[in-house]
């Protein structure tokens, strides 16, 4: 197969940028826009709150902006995504009135306790209302920045991203120290680069642990999201493994500040070959790969579309820096064992790495269990195209970051 793969924008980008619009002054539009089950938990979140969000097309998006202060409360559901979780728990800390985050079953156990210290040290209050990690009331006060916030080692960089995208409407702005590290600061910096576009002054300063954001509104403004590479990877992936291929995706180049541009950074490591069209990058099938070792403590996510195609590879992949796996829409490094395995490679794990080692891969003796996880499905989406015949649990689930993604995953492997 040889052609463009086109993914819809970026999960992480157009969340980031629809919680600035909505606090923003005026009217600002997102094209691009990914229309998936987070960013309509978002965009649903952000509306209880005052802010006017519609939808102008497929991919565009028009937001008035609330000017730096939700007007009104109420219970906010986030349904699967950690991402809209976390950011409506910061935009509850700019509301008028109390507010209670929730969401599914999955997503009240995933991690939440730094948001509550981040938040009673900006002057919300914040409490479970169960044994749970959701429900969650936040309670606005005077949110103010009296002094610096001194934190330990996060769960998640969401958590650092959220204050910093509601914190040029803070008084006294925002300034973070990191104790320990960040897990996954790459996307700190995307959240901060955001900031910058806008004109706000923003700086995230890894070697010390350091975060700031001046005091400054924004106004509204017009952005065009890129395509999104967490996606795109799993059409890197695939071109990597399959024999005649050739996959670049328009509108996304090698320059992208986007993490998990590093999984097609990855793959060439391991003998694809780079491709760079004048609209586009990708890569091509050049031979089997081969092994390798990675850190993908920046780009965690992406690292099961790596995974996926190092069940073809002669060799071993390694791949450590995956501490926070355990805790997303699944445990993703358990389900990446349990699948790969049932394929025929040999997989080890510990807490925060895998080694796999490749394999003429066949068609699982069993279901491949997604765990309603959208990733897990992807990545076996990668190997079914070489297999045939793998059967994939709630497929539906790839709704939550690429809504089409089976018809075009279909589309494309039926024009090899």
């Amino acid at each position: 197969m040889v052609g463009a793969l086109r993914p819809p924008g970026s999960k992480s980008l157009t969340q980031r940028w629809l919680l600035l619009a909505a606090l923003a002054e005026g009217t600002s539009t997102i094209w691009n826009a990914l229309r998936s089950d987070d960013v309509e938990a978002l965009a649903g979140g952000l509306r209880a709150l005052g802010a006017n969000i519609r939808w102008t097309g497929i991919d565009s998006i028009e937001v008035h902006g609330v000017a730096g202060r939700f007007p009104r409360g109420g219970t906010l559901d986030a349904r699967e995504g950690g991402t809209p979780a976390r950011f409506l728990m910061a935009a509850a800390a700019m509301a008028s009135k109390p507010c209670t985050i929730d969401g599914s079953a999955r997503l009240r156990k995933r991690p939440m306790e730094d948001g509550v210290r981040l938040l009673g040290a900006l002057g919300a209050k914040a409490r479970r209302t169960d044994s749970t990690q959701l429900p969650m009331e936040v309670r606005p006060h005077e949110v103010d920045t009296a002094g610096d916030i001194e934190i330990d080692r996060p769960a998640s960089s969401q958590f650092l991203s959220a204050v910093a995208l509601v914190a040029p409407w803070l008084p006294g702005g925002l300034h973070v120290r990191v104790r320990g590290g960040l897990p996954s600061a790459s996307y700190l910096a995307m959240t901060v680069a955001c900031l910058r576009h806008l004109g706000a002054r923003a700086d995230w300063n890894e070697a010390r642990g350091e975060l700031g954001v001046d005091a400054g509104p924004l106004k509204g403004f017009e952005v065009h999201v890129e395509p999104d590479a967490s996606s795109a990877a799993y059409g890197w992936a695939l071109a990597a493994v399959c024999p005649g291929s050739e996959i670049w995706i328009p509108g996304l180049h090698a320059d992208s500040s986007q993490p998990d541009m590093a999984v097609r950074a990855a793959l060439i490591a391991l003998g694809a070959q780079s491709v760079e069209h004048a609209d586009g990058c990708g890569v091509r099938h050049v031979g089997r790969l081969h092994g390798g070792e990675f850190d993908a403590s920046l780009w965690p996510d992406g690292s099961l579309a790596v995974m996926a195609a190092a069940a073809t590879v002669h060799g071993r992949v390694r791949i450590g820096g995956l501490e926070t796996l355990g805790a997303k829409e699944s445990d993703r490094i358990e389900a990446m064992r349990a699948w790969l395995q049932s394929v025929g490679a040999h997989v080890e794990r510990g807490p925060d790495w895998i080694l796999i080692e490749g394999c003429e891969p066949g068609t699982p003796s069993d279901l491949v269990e997604t765990h309603r996880d959208h990733r897990i499905a992807m990545s076996a989406a990668v190997v079914g195209a070489l297999t045939g015949g793998m059967r994939i649990t709630n497929p539906v689930c790839v709704e939550k970051s690429w809504p089409d993604f089976c018809a075009v995953w279909g589309g494309l492997i039926g024009s090899a």
